[in-house]
């Protein structure tokens, strides 16, 4: 096994601005006992909020995640997850296995948890040939599937030889793949151009990016993003959206691709790195618009619920909210948003909020959460008991694991558990697994 711990990349700080401190007093956090009443869960951290990321993960008991007397750190400790950029990850639903999607590196793997910072790399498949790019994205279906999924566009214009003769469309071909997760071999595959509205792709409208899919009865429900190709300037433009769409597919045969589309709505669907649509207790799907004001959808029996029109979350508090990576839902309508004040900053500015929110009653409440947040590249919280666990510090700084109870509609209705240690000036909690 190639362990590299982060000390080795802390201890590189005369050559990096990444840099974690080797300060003595960084004791590393001791190995998790193994007597717990619960499945393992997994604490993740990222090195950088831009360009290449390294990623760490350590293991860790619900016990010691709930005490506040304990303290986790990643300085000298922690099993680096390969990854281009920022890497993708997913459990088993026991929380014994972690399955890693390496962006960029255009492979995906999979790891038996043994205790603390160890894990045992099982097996690595090579995805590049299958998906055509380093950079496909993954969603984990079940405890037996994932989906990889990719879009490459192509401008096409009269003259195929020459830009300059009359433009066309744009056309978007989809890519996807379903893997088995005991065997990380690549099941289903198939290539397919997106269903694209003749008017829109005159214009320069096309599909770019589709991502986080949920299964609802038998059909494949992934979130949409689209972009405007200038022809004029040869250039992407500024898109405008009038609409949201989702893609559609049987599953698992990944056949028949459809669309469902609604005006009430306008913007993207398809997330960042967050779960963006949940399937509830009655089998209607919550979907977030992921750009523009923040704004629940919902979806039954396959189509846009117009009775329900929407849920704008960002209209109830007082200023420009957007939740453009998803959010996590807990249970009976309740769920948590990560939303950026966009009145103060960009995606780069630590500006982001907790938003606890009723999506069958329409209601939002700001988390009193005390520390600046910057949660662009968080990817999942776990509900243990009934209750939403998240891994909050802020960018390079302290925090703590926030466990927010859904049955509380008070700003304060969380409890702090162990205490959450960076150690570098940009360094980000992405997720408790």
């Amino acid at each position: 096994m190639n362990f590299k711990y982060l000390s080795r990349f802390a201890c590189l700080s005369a050559l990096s601005l990444m840099t974690f401190s080797c300060s003595e007093d960084d004791s590393p956090s001791s190995e998790p006992s193994n007597s717990s009443d619960y499945r393992p869960y997994h604490l993740v951290i990222g090195s950088s909020p831009t360009g290449e990321s390294e990623t760490y993960i350590q293991g860790t008991t619900v016990e010691e995640l709930n005490d506040p007397n304990k303290t986790y750190t990643f300085n000298g400790y922690g099993r680096e997850v390969p990854s281009t950029r920022t890497a993708r990850l997913y459990t088993s639903n026991d929380g014994e296995t972690v399955y890693n999607l390496n962006y960029g590196g255009g492979d995906i793997a999979k790891y038996d948890y043994i205790s603390g910072q160890n894990y045992d790399l099982l097996l690595t498949t090579d995805i590049q040939a299958v998906m055509g790019t380093l950079y496909p994205r993954w969603t984990k279906i079940d405890d037996n599937y994932a989906m990889l999924h990719n879009v490459t566009t192509e401008h096409i214009y009269e003259d195929p030889d020459d830009e300059n003769s009359p433009y066309l469309r744009t056309d978007a071909t989809v890519t996807l793949a379903r893997v088995d997760l005991n065997t990380m071999t690549v099941l289903e595959n198939r290539s397919f151009q997106f269903p694209y509205d003749e008017d829109n792709s005159e214009e320069g409208i096309h599909t770019f990016r589709i991502d986080a899919p949920v299964i609802a009865n038998g059909k494949l429900y992934y979130g949409v993003a689209k972009r405007f190709y200038d022809a004029l300037t040869g250039e992407n433009g500024t898109m405008v959206y009038d609409n949201i769409e989702t893609l559609v597919v049987d599953y698992p045969s990944l056949e028949n691709e459809t669309t469902i589309v609604s005006t009430v709505a306008q913007g993207s669907t398809n997330g960042y790195r967050t779960p963006v649509a949940h399937i509830d207790e009655n089998g209607d799907t919550y979907q977030m618009v992921t750009n523009g004001s923040a704004t629940i959808m919902k979806i039954s029996n396959g189509v846009y619920d117009t009775s329900y029109n929407k849920f704008n979350i960002g209209s109830l508090l007082g200023y420009n909210a957007e939740a453009n990576t998803g959010w996590f839902y807990v249970g009976n309508g309740i769920g948590y948003v990560p939303v950026l004040n966009t009145d103060l900053g960009d995606n780069s500015s630590s500006n982001w909020k907790v938003i606890r929110v009723d999506v069958y009653n329409k209601t939002a409440v700001e988390m009193n959460i005390p520390i600046d947040l910057w949660l662009r590249q968080y990817q999942w919280a776990s509900v243990i008991d009934g209750k939403l666990y998240m891994a909050l510090a802020s960018l390079g700084g302290v925090g703590n694991v926030y466990i927010f109870d859904p049955s509380s509609t008070s700003a304060d209705g969380y409890t702090t558990g162990a205490v959450l240690q960076t150690g570098t000036t940009d360094a980000s909690y992405i997720g408790l697994f």
